[in-house]
């Protein structure tokens, strides 16, 4: 005994079209404006000359010494003046304080 498959009606299946394009369209604009953002603050902290820049992920938080809120960004990138790859944590907080943890490698 087989069972009878329905077929999706062609306006559900064009909405789900717009749905997933959308959805890629949105994915690809927020990780290039965090690679702005992220690039505007390397370049407070004098990484002037960078390619490649990566954010994996960001986070709000709390500097309970000054007790004021702020973002911290997990990046990496490429320092085309010094020749390096450099990846850690670069922080920013609503005072626009700008603090970095990076470690960096020479390219061979």
């Amino acid at each position: 005994m087989e069972t009878e498959v329905r077929k999706l009606p062609k306006k559900t299946v064009y909405f789900m079209i717009i749905l997933v394009s959308l959805g890629f369209i949105w994915f690809f604009l927020v990780s290039y404006g965090q690679s702005q953002k992220v690039t505007k603050i390397l370049h407070q902290l004098g990484y002037n000359n960078i390619e490649n820049v990566k954010v994996y992920a960001n986070h709000e938080f709390l500097r309970e010494d000054i007790n004021v809120k702020g973002y911290k960004y997990t990046v990496s990138f490429t320092d085309l003046s010094k020749n390096e790859i450099c990846k850690g944590f670069v922080l920013k907080d609503f005072k626009r304080n700008v603090e970095k943890d990076l470690t960096c490698k020479k390219i061979k």
